[in-house]
């Protein structure tokens, strides 16, 4: 592995672990048993880092995030799936998660990185939302629409940040969370997958 790949999984590692403000780059540098004037060739800085790790987020969530590429028609099956693919990423990057404001308050570039992909998650709920309900797994009016869009746009911000509080990193596990996230749909599933939904979850509780 480059050098400069080493830094980023070092970081990343450490900021998950440690919390981003926690972490310096010299400890980075002793953990790599690398001398910092070698960190500082690679990356100039912290921020630097931040924005290292950021765009290798974004960039794992870009294509699970274009709406043009989503189906017209879903089934509850599929949404699981994609909820389950952002939540690995999610606890993957989860250093911008364990204190989201905070670190949207220190760094403009989080700020607005992170507004443009909140703007485009609850886009992408919104279409497979409504690609749900043209399948007929999924029946609601648009007030309740917007109210599940709402609901699990928060959840998949503020998930891992309860967990972690509550529970400790130990606990982030992308099924319970993908079920805390669709839990809200249950009362608007239509018969099949009512039942589709029942079984899941006695499948994960057995696992569990």
């Amino acid at each position: 592995m480059k050098t400069r790949d080493r830094i980023l999984a070092c970081a990343l590692e450490l900021f998950n672990e440690q919390g981003e403000p926690n972490v310096t780059t010299l400890e980075i540098a002793n953990e790599l048993d690398i001398s910092p004037g070698n960190l500082y060739y690679h990356f100039k800085g912290k921020e630097a880092l931040l924005e290292a790790l950021l765009e290798a987020f974004l960039e794992h969530t870009r294509g699970l995030l274009r709406v043009e590429a989503m189906p017209d028609e879903l089934e509850p099956e599929d949404y699981w799936l994609f909820l389950h693919l952002l939540l690995e990423a999610i606890i993957t990057y989860r250093f911008l998660f364990q204190d989201l404001s905070n670190l949207m308050g220190r760094h403009t570039f989080i700020q607005r990185a992170m507004r443009q992909w909140l703007q485009a998650l609850r886009q992408s709920l919104e279409h497979l939302l409504h690609s749900l309900q043209r399948s007929g797994a999924l029946t609601l009016d648009d007030d309740s629409l917007l109210w599940l869009l709402d609901n699990q746009s928060q959840t998949l911000l503020f998930w891992f940040d309860y967990q972690r509080i509550a529970y400790g990193d130990e606990q982030a596990d992308p099924v319970q969370a993908v079920i805390q996230v669709m839990s809200p749909l249950q009362p608007y599933l239509a018969s099949p997958a009512q039942e589709w939904w029942a079984m899941l979850i006695l499948r994960y509780r057995r696992q569990v």
